[in-house]
């Protein structure tokens, strides 16, 4: 259970009043290397998650002034639209992107994601910048039961981070900064209850600060598994922006004289982002005014073992499976829904509009992907596609030397499995419907693209359900452990079986075709 202590707090305040309020920054610009800032950002992709106020919008249009090319992920369309309009004229940079999205919706962050990432040839940079503090508990929109703190703070930047990581290793000088605060320090990691539902009464300050202390666990759990991309964490100070003031009043009319502004809170972020002095320090580390900084208080108890960190990372990944089980539900809407999906819109759009979940499962998540290394087929091949993020392996190997001091830890290096982003399953076409339906009877007879190492599991229960055989879904926990190679096929590959073969009968012209129809079974998915 997330608590915090009287000694944490009272060191924590201490602390901040020296470093976190205005003055400490203007202490801490006087070491600042102005020239670090001094970068040519054009051609290069950045992601910017609520950057629509405060201490996002300063980062977007530190990133316009450079010549970046900015996408802009915000929730209220109205406000990011005034702010992409405001950055464009205020740097004169027009390749500002609008994307309506809401993170407190782990599905269409995951859909939005996923397609995102098949359009997608470069990203070079995201900025997990958006962030949350309610003071009662809500619950998402889509269904998930997922509280909506944990949602925007936690589960949708390691959702964005999962699916766009295929992308980011094959770019250049790519980079993940997420935007924490030093409120951490005052908890302890608490890797079991997610959304707080142990704490009563609901203790949203406590619960924003867990969050924090995950985000930093996070990063450093993706930088020593994947070292094509440079990943940070950051604490922007006491900043005054409408979060603060909003969330905790009382604490913004005490220190409101003496917070920073929000592009002095952005600071760090963009020299995360865009300096290369930022490289010099190895990844996974916290910063704070542009220096790496510790991760917990002297004598706090708050230090973490690493079974921990991996067993929080393992009961988010179940979470994102579970997100991924309600729209594999989904993908087996009827024919007519996916007839019905709107055109894409084009590249060259500066705004993206928004689309409903159900047109962007049926137009976008069903849609054929670009692979780095296409399967080859003869000229008679249906080509089928789901898009989906494979889990990340927690399979453990030797550690990987981050070479600082300031790492508190080393935690087991896994191989990575992101560079499949999209699995394809190839079915050969049949010549009329009778030799479809004696295959069907007759057994297997279909030729797939060789599948990662994870997915034997996937690929044996989908060879024994095209034989007729029954097989047991695979259960997403076994053991408190995640099963690391599920993906959004395996959740539901026996339906998926059966759906592929009624739509191969999709008019049917006979009695026989009629009886095949009724004979399908559609096996029940275990608890």
């Amino acid at each position: 259970m997330t608590t915090t202590s009287w000694y944490r707090r009272i060191l924590w305040n201490y602390k901040g009043n020296r470093e976190y309020a205005k003055s400490g920054f203007d202490l801490a610009r006087a070491r600042f290397v102005e020239e670090d800032l001094e970068v040519d950002c054009s051609n290069r992709h950045y992601i910017i998650t609520g950057c629509n106020t405060g201490i996002g919008f300063e980062i977007a249009v530190a990133v316009a002034k450079r010549g970046g090319i900015l996408h802009m992920v915000c929730r209220n369309e109205a406000s990011a639209k005034t702010a992409r309009s405001e950055i464009i004229t205020t740097t004169g940079n027009d390749k500002i992107y609008l994307h309506c999205v809401d993170l407190s919706r782990p599905r269409e962050v995951t859909m939005w994601a996923a397609k995102f990432a098949a359009q997608q040839e470069q990203i070079h940079v995201l900025v997990n910048n958006a962030s949350c503090l309610l003071n009662e508990r809500h619950l998402d929109e889509d269904g998930c039961e997922i509280d909506v703190s944990f949602a925007v703070n936690t589960l949708s930047p390691y959702i964005l981070t999962v699916n766009l990581l295929p992308v980011l290793q094959r770019s250049e000088d790519a980079r993940v900064i997420n935007v924490s605060s030093a409120g951490m320090l005052c908890v302890r990691l608490d890797p079991h209850d997610l959304m707080h539902t142990q704490i009563n009464p609901y203790d949203g300050q406590l619960f924003y600060f867990q969050s924090k202390r995950r985000q930093v666990a996070m990063t450093l759990w993706f930088a020593q598994r994947y070292d094509k991309v440079h990943f940070s964490s950051m604490h922007p100070g006491w900043v005054d922006t409408p979060t603060m003031k909003n969330s905790v009043p009382q604490i913004y009319e005490t220190m409101k004289e003496n917070l920073r502004s929000p592009s002095e809170g952005a600071d760090t972020a963009v020299w995360l982002a865009i300096s290369k002095a930022a490289l010099n320090h190895p990844s996974g580390l916290f910063f704070q005014d542009r220096v790496p900084v510790p991760t917990h208080l002297p004598l706090a108890w708050t230090k973490s073992s690493i079974e921990e960190e991996n067993l929080l990372m393992e009961n988010i990944e179940a979470l994102r499976l579970k997100v991924l089980g309600v729209i594999s539900a989904l993908v087996a809407l009827p024919k007519q829904v996916a007839q019905a999906a709107p055109a894409d819109t084009k590249k060259t759009s500066l705004i993206e509009p928004k689309t409903s979940v159900e047109e962007d499962l049926a137009g976008e998540l069903t849609k054929t992907a670009i692979t780095e290394k296409p399967v080859a087929e003869p000229e008679d091949v249906v080509r089928k596609t789901v898009l989906a993020a494979p889990a990340p392996s927690l399979e453990m190997s030797s550690p990987k030397e981050l070479g600082a001091s300031a790492v508190s830890h080393e935690m087991p290096v896994e191989k990575s499995l992101l560079d499949h982003q999209v699995e394809e399953v190839v079915i050969l076409e049949k010549d009329g419907l009778e030799k479809e339906l004696d295959a069907a009877s007759a057994g297997p007879t279909m030729e797939r693209a060789t599948l990662p190492e994870p997915l034997k599991v996937q690929q044996k229960e989908f060879d024994a359900d095209s034989a007729g055989s029954k097989v047991e879904n695979v259960p997403l926990l076994e053991s408190s452990e995640v099963q690391q190679s599920v993906t959004i096929e395996s959740l539901s590959a026996s339906v998926k079986a059966q759906v592929n073969e009624v739509e191969t009968i999709s008019t049917p012209s006979s009695e026989a075709d009629m009886e095949k129809l009724s004979s399908i079974e559609i096996p029940k998915s275990q608890p």
